[in-house]
């Protein structure tokens, strides 16, 4: 009999348990209002931007960072636009050239840049003019300009050209400059260029005369 009683005791606990659990733990998906548990641990409110918040002493939700911070992913490019480019050190790009990349830097030339240097880098882009036209990629400085030192002026801005730092990922802004280097290239072709290009094309004739 008492072997009985602590067997049905038993099973009304676990059942009590197993009904807290799945109607008031907060685990289990439910569509009612459920008495919980600390329920500020399963849904956290959040603030929206512009929304009113009651929290803050001036009642904004939009929140300004302290000055100087910065976010644990960011990699803060130490030059200012008044450092001429010359000035920055010389480098190589750090991305491998490869037909990837220069897919690439010419996808993000074409959606950034083609609109004032067009679509080969002479400076007749569409919104030129009005707007000033800019110097031709395909200038001496240009040409003899560092990857390096050209990644800052698309970084920083130059003259009436704003910063693109901010709206240019790192890695594409490298592939934009490869991409730069391929219409230089294009434009000013140099004569063991032009004998590899006739080299090619002759390979070429021969395989489909086959």
């Amino acid at each position: 009999m008492k072997l009985g009683l602590k067997l049905l005791s038993g099973v009304i606990v676990v059942g009590v348990l197993i009904y807290w659990f799945i109607y008031h733990s907060g685990f289990i998906p439910y569509s009612h209002n459920p008495m919980q548990y600390m329920p500020n641990m399963h849904k956290t409110p959040a603030v929206k931007s512009e929304a009113e918040a009651p929290f803050f002493p001036n009642k904004s939700g939009s929140r300004v960072p302290p000055a100087g911070v910065i976010s644990r992913e960011a990699n803060p490019y130490p030059y200012r636009k008044d450092v001429l480019a010359e000035n920055v050190p010389a480098y190589a790009n750090p991305l491998p050239i490869s037909r990837e990349v220069v897919e690439r830097g010419k996808l993000m030339y074409n959606t950034h840049c083609i609109v004032c240097h067009g679509s080969v880098g002479n400076g007749d882009g569409y919104v030129v003019p009005p707007f000033p036209k800019p110097p031709s990629l395909h200038s001496e400085r240009i040409q003899t300009l560092a990857d390096s030192q050209i990644f800052h002026v698309i970084t920083v801005g130059q003259n009436t050209m704003m910063a693109y730092g901010p709206q240019v990922r790192t890695n594409d802004r490298w592939a934009i400059i490869h991409y730069i280097r391929v219409l230089q290239l294009s434009q000013n072709p140099r004569p063991k260029d032009l004998e590899a290009f006739d080299k090619f094309v002759e390979k070429q004739s021969e395989g489909k005369s086959q």
